[in-house]
């Protein structure tokens, strides 16, 4: 047959040449070409011989082709076939290609182009074009295209799809070349293999060229933590956390599994981040199932990473991010890199530690259409209405990736103490002694190698005089917003008293307003350390929140009253230690919903550490207890509170502060100290702080 154009077709060749900019993209475009034709597989062998690439073949399992479709859209440059198609075809993908000229990248790669295809009740089609021939022609009617029609298939039997041979290849491939182009194709693979995205791509070889690098197999195996979720109504029915360690990673010997029944009771309730019920039914989501792979990037622990490091990077460039899938069908363009739907880089911004990012996780959430009726998509096909039941649905994914974010914490938490170079993990520390190691290692000169330590040594030190400074203003403004709670609830009471002429109520007001500043006042106030009463603090602490026991219905059990130990301690720092550990207690009895809900704060000397004398402040309730390890709740940013609303810096600046104070913060279990017979009958027993002072200097 002639070719079906009105232009010549050595323009054709040259199109080929000059629209794909490169070898490598061409085949990209080839292979995008399959996923648009809703193949679920797609297989790409390189043929060497003497070292040399001299073929490549390409096979899908796609819609295929019929001889009309190829001469009227394969064999026409430019066509708007998949331009008009910017909704999702009829396996539900949008199609990667629009403008028509993907299929030009054959007339790039190679002179002799074979493609049989075979497109579902027509016949195989076998296609053959050498642009050899075009030169030795001296009319267009000279130079002709093999297209023909095979009544039995020879390729496809028992399916459809296309096939492409490209021989006699233009371009000589090194090895570089080579391994770039495997790990872009690495990058076309779906990471999820249920739903209409599934997209296998399989590269094979006759030679070495890409051996140790890795297949999409071993690229989601590199992940260190795994994530499954599944919501319905208003609680958690499934989950599953696991910690995966690869073994390189040899002074880790177990990984680690949080199951549902591992789960606080409380902490199976969805809710949102201003702590109120979401039920998904009432809300017409249905049932979201959530899925999700979380890498870990830091160097000194991604250096021991199991595959090629660069093909995992590039790998998450391209695929970071959570989808969405509604009935196995994408959701667009959710997961893309510059939708952030659910804020995650945005919170990362925002706090510096616990927190993941798009570029570091894989992730899926599926729905029921359904059952999610209230999720209307936009006419525009760009996600779903931002309306009110949305941002439940928001809120909910979210709920369930906080949970499993904060497991991996804990994981992250020890990869990091284990790995990280002198041991060093507080942030800027541990960077600061990286530069320091690397500048003794890597400057030669004397000289200038003493000036650079000396400036890096006056910044730790200047680093470390900023912090001791900040950590104290750190502490007071972690009770800024209880202050100014507290104050708006107690003067909102006061003008109504004042308005109805109750004048005993409002002067009853009015002193506890007073107390209330008073008792703020001394947190902030410049102390010394010096042997003081352990019951005036307290007593302080428990006046501050007076207002907020009857609030929030909390009964408190002391023995303040009843003792007089001693103990060496600054009491601003002090004050303001133990209002951080009540404000705590408070959150979660009340997120626990707790009817019988107490707090308990005892002084006693029963605590020895290392065979010295403590005098303590033991500051429990009845609430869920704790969900994150203690050595972990005092590092900075780590927060066990759900879609970590926490700062993540209250009970880091509480241990920071102790040991300014040369005493010690401790977690007990109930058995290591003799709780006073209220105390144990109320069952105040299951967060148990200890502020430990030093007795003698």
């Amino acid at each position: 047959m002639k070719l079906p154009f009105s232009i010549s077709p050595r323009i054709l060749f040259h199109l080929g040449e000059d629209l794909i900019k490169n070898e490598s993209i061409a085949l990209l475009e080839l292979v995008k070409n399959s996923y648009d034709a809703c193949a679920k597989k797609c297989s790409i062998d390189f043929h060497f011989k003497d070292n040399q690439l001299t073929k490549i073949t390409i096979e899908d399992n796609g819609f295929g082709m019929n001889r009309e479709l190829i001469e009227s859209v394969w064999l026409k440059v430019g066509t708007d076939f998949k331009f008009k198609k910017i909704e999702p075809n009829s396996c539900g993908r949008i199609p990667l290609g629009e403008k028509g000229i993907g299929r030009l990248g054959v007339h790039k790669l190679g002179n002799k182009i074979s493609l049989i295809s075979k497109k579902r009740g027509s016949k195989e089609v076998e296609l053959f074009i050498n642009w050899n021939d075009l030169f030795e022609a001296k009319t267009i009617d000279d130079f002709k295209i093999e297209v023909n029609e095979s009544p039995s298939p020879e390729i496809f039997k028992t399916g459809n799809g296309t096939k492409i041979i490209i021989e006699d290849l233009k371009a000589k491939w090194d090895r570089r070349e080579l391994r770039e182009v495997h790990r872009n194709l690495n990058s076309l693979n779906s990471p999820f293999s249920e739903n209409n995205e599934a997209f296998e791509i399989e590269i094979t070889s006759n030679s070495d060229f890409f051996e140790g690098l890795p297949s999409i197999d071993d690229i989601k195996e590199s992940a260190l933590y795994f994530g499954h979720c599944k919501m319905e109504g208003d609680k958690i029915t499934e989950f599953k956390y696991e910690f995966k360690p690869w073994k390189s990673l040899t002074k880790v010997d177990v990984g680690r599994t949080k199951k549902l029944q591992n789960l606080l009771p409380v902490e199976r309730n969805i809710i949102d981040t201003d702590g109120n019920p979401i039920d998904l039914n009432s809300a017409k989501i249905g049932p979201i199932e959530f899925d999700i792979l979380i890498f870990e990037m830091d160097s000194q622990v991604f250096s021991l990473v199991n595959a090629e490091k660069k093909s995992i990077k590039d790998y998450l460039h391209d695929n970071g991010g959570i989808r969405v899938y509604r009935d196995g069908v994408r959701v667009y363009d959710y997961g893309e890199r510059d939708n952030d739907w659910l804020g995650i880089d945005l919170r990362r911004v925002h706090r510096v530690g616990g927190n993941v990012s798009n570029n570091i996780i894989i992730g899926a959430v599926k729905l029921n259409r359904a059952d999610s009726l209230s999720l209307r998509e936009k006419s525009n096909r760009e996600g779903f209405i931002e309306n009110k039941l949305y941002y439940s649905f928001v809120e909910a994914v979210n709920y369930a990736l906080a949970l499993i974010v904060k497991e991996r914490n804990v994981d992250k938490q020890l990869l990091t103490t284990l790995y990280k170079k002198h041991k060093v993990i507080e942030p800027v520390l541990s960077d600061l002694n990286e530069v320091i190691e690397l500048v003794e290692k890597k400057v030669e000169d004397g000289e200038t190698k003493g000036e650079i330590l000396t400036y890096l040594g006056r910044i730790n030190d200047q680093y470390r005089e900023v912090k001791s400074v900040l950590i104290k203003s750190a502490n007071a403004g972690l009770n800024l917003s209880v202050v100014i709670h507290e104050m708006e609830k107690i003067v909102s009471q006061l003008t109504g008293a004042i308005e109805r002429n109750e004048n005993e109520k409002a002067t009853r007001l009015s002193l506890m307003l007073e107390k209330i500043v008073r008792g703020y006042s001394a947190m902030i106030k410049s102390s010394q350390i010096k042997r003081d009463t352990l019951a005036e603090v307290v007593e302080i602490a428990l006046d501050n929140y007076q207002f907020r026991w009857l609030d929030h219905k909390i009964k408190v059990l002391s023995n303040w009253k009843e003792s007089n130990l001693q103990a060496y301690f600054a009491k601003a720092e002090t004050i303001s230690v133990i209002t951080n550990l009540l404000d705590n207690a408070i959150f979660w009895l009340s997120y626990a919903r707790k009817e019988d809900r107490v707090v308990s704060i005892f002084i006693t000397d029963q605590i020895k550490i290392d065979g010295k004398q403590f005098n303590s402040i033991v500051v429990s309730d009845n609430g869920p207890g704790f969900n994150i390890p203690p050595e972990v709740a005092v590092k900075p940013f780590m927060s066990g509170k759900p879609h970590s609303i926490g700062s993540g810096l209250g009970l880091h600046v509480a241990n920071e502060m102790m040991a300014a104070m040369k005493g010690k913060l401790d977690f007990l279990d109930k058995d290591e100290i003799k709780f006073p017979k209220e105390v144990l009958v109320h069952g105040v027993d299951k967060t148990i702080i200890a502020l430990c002072f030093p007795t003698e200097k």
